[in-house]
């Protein structure tokens, strides 16, 4: 009888308890949403690709709280080893129309492209693991915009650490690090050459790889009086000076191997072009000058 009291119960509010189970699961849900993304494979684009996207549709659809900004910086973190910032920005420009449409501000979106492009992985991350999440989570909460909180961040930065993230930032853009290696090769192929031009003016070729003596040498090479290096030590007159004496010192060094007014000019302005003729020229020979700088120690150098 009484089994048969409680089944009649059941039956007959069968409908509250279902609707009860589900409102306290969406309250669960709720009170734990999680942002957590896990990849499987960081090695599948189209898998990244997904990620990316599926969690920028989350802030929009749920905000951005202090649980974002830390799962945002783990899939940050997972993914840059074998992701770009260049692609993440790809991903984020092909699918912009469809953030915005799920309540991502374009504002937001605009200043993550903009960071991600300035500052490389090495340093966003070195800045990531810097940042105060609370601090940023409410100011988001207050309504402040992208822009002020990267000013926020920024400013919390001492000198010294603003100067390594803009160094880094400017040796990680890609026309820098062009300039970076052209220069870093140019310095050692002119390194090479000037050996064999000393070698050629009966000078040691290692000369050329120790700093200041390697110019003491050319001076020598040149017929000019080594003591000119002492205007390195005299800020600004001694400095300019100095240039001039550079400068002459290719219509010497000219002369000395038996070219003329053209080619010196040559040697001033395409030194590593001017040079190469100099060492490749077979008939170009080292004839040094009738009144040599102190002839007689120039053997000494």
């Amino acid at each position: 009888m009484l089994l048969t009291n409680v089944k009649k119960y059941i039956n007959k509010n069968i409908l509250k308890i279902i609707i009860l189970n589900i409102c306290l699961v969406t309250l669960m849900s709720v009170a734990n949403f999680s942002y957590a993304v896990t990849i499987k494979d960081v090695d599948d684009k189209e898998e990244v690709d997904g990620a990316i996207k599926g969690f920028i549709l989350l802030s929009g659809n749920n905000g951005i709280n202090k649980s974002f900004l830390e799962e945002a910086i783990d899939l940050y973190n997972q993914i840059t080893p074998q992701y770009t910032n260049n692609e993440i920005i790809a991903v984020i420009e092909k699918n912009m129309d469809e953030f915005v449409q799920s309540g991502v501000k374009k504002e937001d979106l605009d200043s993550i492209i903009t960071v991600l492009k300035r500052v490389d992985t090495v340093q966003l991350k070195k800045v990531l693991g810097k940042i105060d999440i609370e601090e940023i989570a409410t100011r988001v909460k207050n309504g402040e915009s992208t822009t002020q909180i990267l000013k926020v961040i920024t400013d919390q930065f001492s000198t010294s650490e603003k100067v390594d993230i803009i160094f880094g930032t400017l040796l990680s853009t890609k026309i820098i690090k062009n300039f970076a290696i052209v220069i870093i090769v140019l310095a050692i192929y002119r390194t090479l050459l000037r050996c064999v031009i000393y070698k050629k003016a009966h000078k040691k070729a290692w000369a050329s790889f120790i700093p200041v003596y390697r110019n003491v040498v050319m001076l020598k090479i040149c017929n000019m009086s080594p003591c000119w290096l002492l205007l390195l030590l005299v800020p600004v007159v001694g400095w300019i000076i100095l240039w001039i004496v550079s400068v002459a010192s290719k219509f010497m060094l000219a002369e000395a191997f038996g070219k003329g007014t053209g080619f010196a000019f040559g040697l001033w302005l395409l030194a590593p072009i001017f040079e190469t003729v100099l060492v490749f020229s077979k008939k170009t020979k080292y004839i040094g000058f009738e009144d040599e700088f102190e002839t007689e120690n120039q053997e000494q150098w």
